[in-house]
């Protein structure tokens, strides 16, 4: 079977992008309430198996003056809505598993399609997305809002320019303390899904590995010049009444050109939030967590931080973050990364643009989910990465986005 590689697939402008929501749960309804603000699109239909959750996203659309959307209340609805004429494309804010297989179905109904993190938990799902995504020619991104965080965006912009020289070693994590969310109550419920606490029981690996792997991966040009190309992951033992496979998964990838990237994985652990974001050059380093910080050759002693840092981080602002935090904070307040995300989307479906990530970019991070697993059940066995672009990557021309 022939493909036609979509790492810059740039398909014709539309005007007014109209949207169906699948799933309806907290992050879509914030979604939602985001997209009513930016210009040059409309939701045209929503779908959730509650009736509930489709009355309160209808209500903020109408609310905002939009027009009531059509909606779909069953099994079978999420089908229906991507075969729905008037939509452009499909948004998925539904449970893990379900991604790939609405994701697909909507590529072929001739859809654009944003999914929430991961794209897929498995690698034959993985392939399906590349697959389809090459022979409808659809975009397929994954929501991964991490990336348009402001800090990250200032390290992609010193790497680009060459400011830490050749990344030599990257680290990227989710470290959050969520055990009240998994424990259950009196009532024997939880403040987060049975699904979500279900797959992560099941899960040895690192379950979540996208918010970690995906700043990391563009700052060092993965999936542009270089690739992932082994992984080796181990978890610790379960302990703690919230604990589920391991307290603490720990995986490192090997590049082609021989770089070193950590991702990890902890939530049942008491330790403050972090998502780790390192970045080790020949010429600088700059971390995020727990310190912004920053160190240049010849005197890497010597550490940017505090009022030096944010100097740094002016001198290296990224545009998105002229273009987009101040409005994303006035609607969202702390998330306004995902303001920012979700207009980037729309700029570049109006403008007829290459998106930001690929489905290349979505394929590679979501399937640590399985290959973590894997390595880590098998005693920390290295683990061959596939490689979604087929090695067509050299192809790519844009290291930065649109």
């Amino acid at each position: 079977m022939g493909h036609r590689n979509v790492l810059q697939l740039q398909c014709e402008p539309i005007e007014c992008v109209r949207i169906g929501f699948v799933g309806l749960g907290v992050r879509a309804k914030r979604a939602v309430h985001r997209m009513m603000h930016i210009e040059g699109c409309r939701i045209t239909a929503l779908c959730d198996l509650v009736e509930e959750n489709i009355e309160e996203a209808k209500g903020i659309i109408t609310e905002q003056g939009g027009e009531a959307p059509t909606t779909y209340c069953d099994n079978d609805g999420w089908k229906r809505l991507c075969r729905q004429p008037d939509i452009d494309l499909v948004y998925i804010c539904t449970d893990w598993a379900s991604h790939a297989d609405i994701a697909v179905y909507a590529m072929q109904c001739g859809k654009h399609v944003a999914t929430e993190v991961p794209a897929a938990t498995t690698v034959a799902d993985c392939w399906r997305l590349v697959d389809t995504a090459e022979e409808t020619q659809r975009h397929c991104i994954m929501l991964e809002n991490c990336c348009y965080d402001e800090f990250e965006l200032c390290v992609l912009n010193m790497a680009q320019q060459g400011k830490l020289g050749e990344i030599i070693h990257a680290e990227g994590s989710y470290l959050h303390d969520l055990r009240e969310r998994i424990a259950t109550n009196d009532e024997g419920g939880r403040k987060w899904s049975n699904w979500q606490v279900e797959f992560m029981s099941g899960h040895n690996g690192n379950p979540y590995p996208t918010h970690g792997l995906g700043p990391v991966a563009l700052a060092m040009g993965i999936n542009r010049d270089d690739r992932m190309k082994s992984i080796v992951s181990c978890s610790s033992k379960a302990v703690g009444d919230n604990s589920l496979q391991g307290n603490m998964n720990s995986s490192i990838i090997t590049t082609e050109k021989g770089h070193t990237i950590l991702v990890q994985h902890c939530i049942t652990l008491p330790r403050p939030y972090s998502r780790s974001f390192l970045i080790s050059g020949t010429e600088g380093f700059a971390q995020k967590y727990p310190v912004q910080a920053f160190a240049f050759s010849p005197d890497s002693d010597n550490v940017a931080m505090g009022e030096e840092c944010n100097r740094l981080m002016e001198q290296y602002r990224h545009p998105f973050v002229e273009m987009y935090k101040q409005r994303g904070e006035e609607l969202c307040g702390r998330r306004w990364i995902d303001y920012a995300m979700d207009s980037r989307l729309i700029h570049c479906l109006r403008n007829g643009l290459p998106l930001d990530m690929n489905v290349y970019d979505a394929a590679l991070w979501s399937c640590l989910v399985e290959l973590t697993d894997i390595s880590a059940s098998n005693g920390g066995t290295p683990v061959e990465i596939p490689d979604f672009t087929r090695g067509q990557s050299s192809q790519y021309e844009r290291k930065v986005f649109s």
